[in-house]
């Protein structure tokens, strides 16, 4: 993951310095076709996929899906984040994000793939275990 949405930096800085709570959100992982950082940033996932049998995978927090990290901010998935096979060509995949909810929502993180990914019918997106990282810097 590369950044941090607006939602989410205004929620820690509340939380943090100001005192406010902040539960625990669930965390759902979506994708998208044209990764668009300044869209993500402010939380708009106009480019997520659709149609295809898409759907975002969730509720994936706590200990059994990242690793216990290191000393220098860094996390991955501890196992494969498998979506469902696609009914239809969902398209290139370009960039994947976290998210609070199953549908809308709010965007917490976001990255870019490092390289762009064509999903078509019948194929199955899976990030696999250690290749979603994840480093607050």
């Amino acid at each position: 993951m590369t950044a941090m949405s607006n939602y989410l930096e205004n929620k820690l800085i509340d939380h943090i310095l100001r005192g406010t709570s902040f539960s625990q959100p669930d965390i759902y992982v979506g994708l998208v076709g044209k990764y668009d950082a300044a869209q993500l940033e402010a939380g708009t996932l106009t480019h997520e996929l659709s149609g295809g049998s898409y759907a975002r995978v969730g509720s994936i927090r706590g200990d059994g899906y990242w690793s216990a990290g290191s000393t220098n901010g860094l996390t991955d998935n501890a196992s494969d984040i498998t979506f469902t096979t696609a009914s239809a060509e969902w398209g290139h995949v370009s960039g994947i994000f976290l998210a609070d909810a199953t549908s809308t929502g709010n965007v917490l993180l976001y990255g870019s793939l490092t390289a762009v990914k064509f999903v078509e019918n019948g194929d199955q997106f899976i990030v696999s275990a250690g290749d979603f990282d994840i480093t607050f810097a």
